[in-house]
Formats: structure tokens, C-alpha cells, sequence
């Protein structure tokens, strides 16, 4: 395979460009087809991507970020196709993302696995950081207090050095949202972040995240059973159900959908309601 070109591209977001536009994406395991003809446009801010378990949500952040390649159709990533791409030449265009379960390593401190999302960031290279040279020292220092930063936007800054196997799940949740976001990346991949998460650390996800998201340009496209969560968040919302996108727009308006409606709930519900 020729080498993805990993160049920096900028979307004209001021214009509401998409910043990542998948088109006609399809995607089947052993003759399961698991995404049928996806084209959803993700934009600068957030943007909700809800369904029933199985409707295939997952599988669309894995296609995006690289780790599955598409039978069909293209991503691209402010107007370049990136299908190809390895995920780690993925994430240096500027893409990060997080999982259902934490991918946290243990034994190192919150600030520590913050800075394990930093690789793109280090402007010496990976030589000059093996082998200490200046420039290393002063990326390491200057990312270390971002990554700091980053904990106390979002309510855990006051155990920097604790290891992350002493911190709960909900904060293990939100340590991983702070390492995708020291990647500053133009699109985040968020995926069930708030599972499993008090009404306490909900509300310091979404205080951090909209406080992050303020003066940027960035897209945040985020799976969530908590459509509470996404009526705060997100001004536009699209509904997967059985691989097919069947309707996207503004949460009051997709919510109240007869369709919609019946994916989550089932067809006697609608009737009933």
C-alpha cells in the first residue's frame, strides 16, 4: 500500500465544512453487513451519534479512526479520503478517540497516561526525546503542564501523581478523555463516554468538554445511550438502526421522530404514545 500522505489538511470549518464526511460506507463481517450506505457530514462543534446496541455505532468510529478498513464508499478527513490509513497515521492528521472500556496503563500516574496521548506533539522527534536533548526536555515540560491542565478542567487535578488503577471508572473515563484531547485534535472520537458515570462526573465530562470545545474549531462526534447527555451537548444528532443512517437533524426534532421513536422503543410504544 502506498504511504498515506500525513501532510496537514485544514477544513474550512468557518464555513460549516464537514471536518470528517463519510459517504456511502458499507462494512460487513462474514457476509454480516454491518454498516449499509453511511454518509453522515460530522462539522465543527458536536454532533450525536445514537441507536439501538448492534446498530453498528462503534464500528463507524473504528472505520473512521483506522481500525477497520470499509468493503465500500470513502472517509475523508477535511476533504482528503483517508481510507488506507493506518490508525496511528490517522491519529497524526489529528484525530483521537476513546473507547467503551478505558485503555489506561495501570501503573502510571493520571498525568503520565494524559501524556501518552501527546506523540504528535513532540516537535524534536522521537530521537531527540531517547536521548534527552534539549528540545525534548522543553516539549516534555510544556505538555506535561497541558496535560495538567487538562485534569484540573475537568475536576481531577487534585491527584496528578495517583496511579490510574487508584482512581474510579468514571474518572479512569474522563483521564482517557483528557489524553485524546492533549493530541488537540481537529476531530474527536468520543465513544460512550458517560457509561457507567455518576450525575457528578457527567456534569465535569460536559463542563470540560464544551470549556475545551469553546475556542476551537474541532468536530466531536459522540456515541451515547444518555440522550440527556446529547440534548446538552450536541445541536445535531444522527440515528443508526441496523447499519443505516434513518434520520439525522436537531434532538428535539429527531427525538419526537415516529421512526425514531420505535428503533428505541418498539413499534408499541410508538403506537401507544
Amino acid at each position: 500500500m502506498t504511504p498515506m500522505d500525513t501532510s496537514t489538511a485544514t477544513p474550512d470549518s468557518a464555513a460549516g465544512h464537514p471536518v470528517v464526511e463519510l459517504d456511502g460506507i458499507r462494512m460487513s463481517f462474514g457476509g454480516n453487513v454491518v454498516l449499509d450506505d453511511v454518509t453522515l457530514p460530522v462539522r465543527p462543534g458536536f454532533t450525536g451519534l445514537i441507536g439501538p446496541n448492534g446498530a453498528g455505532k462503534t464500528t463507524c468510529l473504528n472505520v473512521i479512526s483506522g481500525y477497520l478498513r470499509p468493503d465500500q464508499g470513502d472517509v475523508r478527513l477535511g476533504g482528503r479520503s483517508v481510507v488506507g490509513g493506518s490508525a496511528h497515521q490517522i491519529a497524526r492528521l489529528g484525530v483521537s478517540r476513546t473507547f467503551q472500556t478505558p485503555r489506561l496503563i495501570p501503573h502510571l500516574s493520571a498525568t503520565e497516561n494524559v501524556l501518552t496521548g501527546a506523540g504528535r506533539h513532540y516537535r524534536g522527534g522521537h530521537l531527540s526525546e531517547l536521548f534527552g536533548l534539549p528540545a525534548a526536555r522543553r516539549d516534555e515540560r510544556r505538555l506535561r503542564g497541558q496535560a495538567r491542565d487538562l485534569l484540573e478542567t475537568f475536576g481531577l487535578g487534585e491527584h496528578p501523581g495517583r496511579a490510574a488503577s487508584r482512581f474510579p471508572i468514571g474518572s479512569q473515563k474522563i483521564i482517557e478523555v483528557a489524553r485524546a484531547l492533549l493530541n488537540e485534535p481537529r476531530l474527536l472520537l468520543l465513544d460512550e463516554p458517560a457509561a457507567g458515570l455518576g450525575a457528578e462526573d457527567v456534569d465535569r465530562l460536559v463542563t470540560g468538554l464544551t470549556d475545551w470545545a469553546a475556542d476551537r474549531d474541532a468536530a466531536v462526534l459522540i456515541i451515547e445511550h444518555d440522550l440527556e447527555l446529547i440534548t446538552r451537548l450536541c445541536p445535531a444528532v444522527a440515528v443508526l438502526h441496523f447499519g443505516r443512517i434513518i434520520q439525522s437533524g436537531a434532538p428535539a426534532d429527531v427525538l419526537r421522530d415516529p421512526v425514531v421513536v420505535e428503533a428505541y422503543l418498539g413499534a408499541d410504544f410508538a403506537a401507544g404514545d
